[in-house]
Order: structure tokens, then sequence, then C-alpha cells
């Protein structure tokens, strides 16, 4: 009798045990789950009985509770496997994430551990359970059908491999982010509105699968604007190969290009391509070049041009025409404050002038007292640090200003400016803005806080790196020191 219960007993004891330990953590579990194989490891050699009888004979003559250690030696080993595998698995974060590969392991070990127990240790005669098993099958295959869809999908991505967990991948025209995780039913993706998108293996399957992060994570994009009929194409392409250097994110390498694309009794339409380092920026680098680009068409009189930019003045340099300098002094802040015939008389003192690339506007350290606007093309501005360093600070474009510092308190450039492209500028001496201060003190004050928030505007902090620091005090006294004392 007591021979009888023993395997029961084991195998209650077991059971118990497992059941027990749930609440503890999985190390608790895995240690135990270690002793106990260890164990029926010990007491299955110390009888001399091997875990896999020969022949079915050998099975029946082995005592019963020899033959439930045996089981149990199996599927605590299958468990064992198991756990090995999973820790070797999680070092590897790709691993961890994608569960697929993982999940079908261990159901394919605890399955092949069941039958050898059923099989070989039990000798059960199972051939009617596999014969009932076989209708099962079908009737569960035609109930979980589009279970085991994804199931067959999931297995056909692990082995194809069409993308992994930290790609970022895109679904046809619904769904693009980067897979987080991969598992026996459905794949997560984090879209870019940080929410996590589930789809369905066998869904995944069907769609349009674009990987867009292999052979790099660099993506190509394009935008597209018009300009009137009337302007002129090589002109506009000019131009808007110009605005790209504006924009940081866009790369140097494949290099960006804008093209005509349509053309119309009305408007042209033109294209600019460019590539960015991840998806990440695709958004708000699209943005930064849409305005880029519009400003830069907008200040060379090519996009919607108003009538005010239809006023030339002549270049002293090549005789060519330029715009009127009315119309950028009107949307510079640092003059929002003076009336309309303060700002023509501005105007009229401001000096034309034209650079060729490579050519030095001001250099770091320069004292002219002089602001400059870009009227067109590209300046590059750089500065030399305490290290006798030069780097790039950044680019400015058509309509932007800078060494509005210099004009107001005489201090020097704190950086260097060169044509990039073929540029055009205006310059303004601080001579006509001591003629304003002496007509009128009141402009001091408004000067200084024009100034500041010039400076602070987000757009404009290449302007704003080119100062030093003590732009960050108080301007007021600075600027009446400049125009006060005789020159």
């Amino acid at each position: 009798m007591t021979s009888a219960l023993l395997p029961v007993l084991i195998l209650g004891f077991v059971l118990v045990s497992y059941i027990a330990l749930r609440p503890f953590p999985a190390r608790v579990r895995q240690l135990f789950d270690f002793v106990f194989f260890v164990g029926a490891s010990f007491a299955l050699f110390r009888y001399q009985t091997p875990p896999l009888p020969g022949n079915g004979g050998a099975a029946n003559a082995t005592p019963l509770w020899l033959q439930a250690v045996a089981g149990i030696w199996w599927l605590l080993g299958a468990r064992v496997l198991v756990t090995a595998m999973t820790f070797t698995l999680n070092h590897n974060r790709r691993w961890r994430e994608a569960r697929l590969f993982p999940d079908l392991t261990a159901a394919a070990i605890y399955t092949a551990a069941v039958s050898v127990v059923l099989i070989s240790v039990l000798a059960l005669p199972i051939g009617g359970l596999i014969a009932t098993s076989g209708v099962l099958a079908i009737v569960l295959g035609l109930a979980l059908q589009n279970t085991l869809a994804d199931v067959f999908a999931g297995i056909a991505f692990g082995i194809e491999a069409p993308f992994n967990v930290g790609d970022r991948i895109s679904l046809g025209d619904k769904t693009e982010g980067t897979v987080v995780q991969m598992n026996w039913r459905s794949i997560r993706i984090l879209t870019d509105g940080d929410d996590v998108a589930i789809v369905p293996n066998s869904v995944v399957a069907k769609s349009d699968i674009v990987n867009r992060s292999f052979p790099t994570r660099d993506r190509s994009a394009f935008i597209e604007l018009s300009c009137p009929a009337t302007s002129n194409p090589e002109r506009v392409i000019d131009t808007l190969q110009q605005a790209t250097l504006l924009c940081p994110p866009i790369l140097a390498v494949p290099h960006s290009n804008a093209v005509l694309t349509r053309l119309g009794s009305t408007e042209s339409r033109y294209r600019v391509n460019f590539s960015v380092s991840d998806t990440e920026h695709l958004s708000t680098t699209k943005d930064l070049l849409l305005r880029h680009a519009r400003r830069q068409l907008y200040y060379s009189g090519l996009y919607f041009p108003r009538a005010a930019q239809d006023i030339r003045t002549p270049d002293e340099d090549t005789g060519r025409p330029f715009h009127s300098p009315l119309p950028l002094l009107q949307d510079i802040i640092l003059f929002e404050a003076l009336e309309a015939k303060q700002l023509a008389e501005l105007a009229a003192h401001v000096s034309p002038r034209s650079l060729e690339p490579g050519e030095v506007l001001f250099a770091q350290g320069g004292t002219d007292a002089t602001l400059f606007i870009v009227v067109s093309g590209i300046l590059q501005i750089s500065q030399v640090t305490e290290s006798s360093a030069e780097h790039t600070l950044g680019f400015m474009g058509a309509g932007e200003y800078i060494g509005e510092v210099s004009l107001l308190t005489g201090a020097p450039y704190a950086a260097t400016a060169t044509a990039r492209t073929h540029c055009k500028l205006y310059g303004l001496d601080c001579k006509v803005i001591k003629r304003l201060l002496a007509a009128n003190s009141d402009l001091y004050a408004e000067f200084d806080r024009s100034a500041r928030r010039g400076l602070a505007i987000l757009n404009r902090g290449v302007a704003a790196q080119a100062n030093d620091d003590s732009v960050r005090q108080s301007l007021i006294q600075r600027i009446r020191a400049f125009f006060d004392n005789p020159r």
C-alpha cells in the first residue's frame, strides 16, 4: 500500500510545492526546480534506473515510484532547460523582446518531455489518444484558424526576418513606428505619437512592409511648393538649394537637390529632396525647410512678390539691381518701434554690398559698429574658441540680420561671417542710428527692448551665439555710453 501511494505522494508534493511557490520570485522557483532535478537524478542513479528505459518490458519491471521519479526527472529537466534558454536569451535585448522563438521552443521542449514520459517511462498505449487527438486537432484548427494563421505568420517572420525588434517599419499607409516586441500572435509597434499599436501577425504578413532601419536608418523625403510661373526656374532652384543649408538636420550625404516638377501658366511646381539621419527628425525638418525656403524665396522676390520688392536700387559694385531695403527694415524686430518716416531715413542711408563665395564680411574681433542684413544668399557664421579651434555656429539666409549689439554698443563682433554662396547684403552704420537717438531720446529704451527680444527669438539662435555673454545684461547703459561719447 505504501509503495503504491509513494508515486502519488511524490507527484503531489511536487505539484503542491510548485503551486505554493508561485507568489515567490522566479529565482526561488528556479532554485526549487534545480534542487529537485538534482535529487531525482541522484535517486535514479542510486537505484541504477535509467530515465529512459530501453523497452516497454524494462519499464514495466521498474517499480512504480521510480517511474514517477523518472517522469518528474523529465518534466523538471524540461523546466531547467527552458530556464537556461531564457536566461541565455535575456542577455540579448532583441531576443528578450522577440518572444516568438523562446515561446515556441519552450512549447516544443515541454511537448517532447511529456511524450517521452508517456511513451517510454510509463509505457502507456497512446495510439488511441493520438487518433483521437487528430480529430480534436481538426476541430481546434477550424475553431482557431485565425490564431493559427497568426502563429504560422510569426514563424515565417522568424525564418525570413524582414525586421527585428528595434527596427522602424511601416505597414502600408496605416501604421509606422518602432517594433518593441514580437510574440507568437502579434507584433507591438511604438508609433510617433507614443502609442503602442498591436498588429496581428497575419495582418502584418498581408501588408506592404517597409523596413526603414535597413541598411541604414537614414530617411529620404521631399517637400513640394509652388512659385509664380514668371519666376526664373534656375534662380528658384538655386534659392531652394540654399535653403537646405539653413537646416542642420539635413545630411550632407546624400546631397539634397531641388528640381522643377511641373510647369504651369500661373505657377510652377518644385520639389526639394533631402535626407535625415532618423525618421524622428523628419516632420521637424520638413517644417524647418518649408519656412526657410519661403523666407529665401520671399526676400529674393521669387515667391508671391509684393509691390515694394519691385522697387530696386542699383548695386554700386556690379550695377545689378538690389531690392528696396525698406521692406527688409520693416520686418526687422530691432526697428519695430520706429515710425515710417524714421524707417525711410534708415533705408536711405543703407549701403548695398555683394560677396563672392568664401569672402569674409567681418572677422571675429572686428569693430565696424555696423548692422548687416542679408538680402539673398547664405552667410556662414564661425567662431574661434579658447582652444584655437574654429567651429561653425550655423548659417544665415535672406531676411536675417546680424550685428545689432555691435551697431548699438560698438562691441567687437564675437564671430566671423563668411559668404557660403553669392550674397547680397545691406549695411547700416551706427552714425545713422546716432542721428535718430539725438532727435528722440526715448529710442534708447526702445532699442534696448527690441534688441533683447530679437536675440531671444528661436530662429535667430545663430545670431545670438555670435554675440558675447554680456548682452544678457541690460544694453541701455552701454547704448548711452556708446552714442553719448563724442566720436
